[in-house]
């Protein structure tokens, strides 16, 4: 679960919906409060009063409560800190009851899980661990070993009106497709995109399309985000040209949506692929990446 906001009623839910039942882990991917909006002394009363239901929570998991902090939350960087749970580490890894956790992509090893706020779209299709959690789209998705486990609520910052989303029971085979149990508590729903389903079953509210349909950028910008890592980290360099990219994007369909190739290369071609994109130039004119 993750993505509440400080709002406490959506953690209410959950403590209500998961009445007698017992777990392994509780894993919350952040964004506990709304500090970043709201400012930080309301972020620190927002921590404070979600606690008890987090208290509760951890109290149904044999091993307890793992979480990390979301950008609302200013990262953890807020004059409070939690008396319950454990935070997982952003470099390096903790091991409760023999499971490893991380948010740090570059330490993940087989049996490890990884948990971070915002989506690492490299991950998406590069994951090496045993099951990769996140959160901050508010759209969510599962694929292969990746779970975005969208949001518990919404506020009307960016929507006519606030609403209340879902979480989710995972039991964890050793090889996908795992038992992804969705908990609504509000308006989630699934999408399963004829064209794009190859990127996953797509989780967010019931009015919601497909969100590559939507808005067609936020596809070229995983899928460059994506074939950049594949191609340098097969070729243990820091750029890649354009025909790369495009072969390896590609090649990570079943069946391309149509114009897919065309369009990709276009994207990648341009001067400013996109303001907002993992990629840009070099003086070189090759694509290199760019922080994210």
């Amino acid at each position: 679960m993750g993505d509440n906001h400080g709002n406490t009623e959506s953690l209410e839910r959950v403590v209500s919906g998961t009445e007698g039942e017992e777990f392994d882990f509780v894993v919350h991917v952040g964004d506990f409060s709304n500090a970043h909006n709201e400012g930080r002394d309301v972020g620190v009363e927002q921590l404070q009063a979600v606690e008890p239901y987090l208290e509760k929570l951890a109290g149904r998991a044999k091993h307890g409560l793992l979480y990390v902090y979301g950008n609302r939350d200013y990262y953890g960087d807020l004059d409070y800190e939690f008396n319950i749970g454990i935070h997982i580490p952003t470099e390096g890894h903790i091991t409760v009851d023999g499971q490893r956790f991380t948010q740090d992509p570059g330490v993940v090893s087989d049996d490890d899980i990884l948990v971070t706020h915002v989506e690492k779209k490299q991950m998406i299709d590069h994951f090496c661990g045993r099951t990769y959690f996140c959160g901050h789209t508010h759209t969510g998705r599962y694929k292969e070993r990746m779970l975005n486990s969208a949001f518990l609520y919404r506020d009307d910052s960016k929507a006519d009106t606030a609403i209340y989303g879902g979480y989710f029971v995972v039991d964890l085979k050793d090889e996908p497709p795992f038992d992804i149990d969705l908990r609504n508590i509000g308006s989630l729903d699934t999408t399963v995109c004829p064209q794009h389903s190859d990127r996953g079953i797509l989780i967010g509210p019931d009015y919601h399309d497909c969100m590559f349909c939507w808005r067609p950028v936020l596809l070229l910008r995983e899928m460059a985000s994506t074939a950049f890592y594949g191609v340098t980290s097969g070729l243990d360099r820091e750029y890649a040209i354009v025909e790369e990219l495009v072969d390896y994007a590609v090649d990570l369909w079943d069946s391309p949506p149509q114009d897919f190739q065309k369009e990709f290369t276009e994207y990648l071609s341009s001067e400013q692929p996109d303001p907002l994109g993992p990629l840009v130039r070099d003086d070189d004119g090759r694509l290199v990446r760019w922080e994210q």
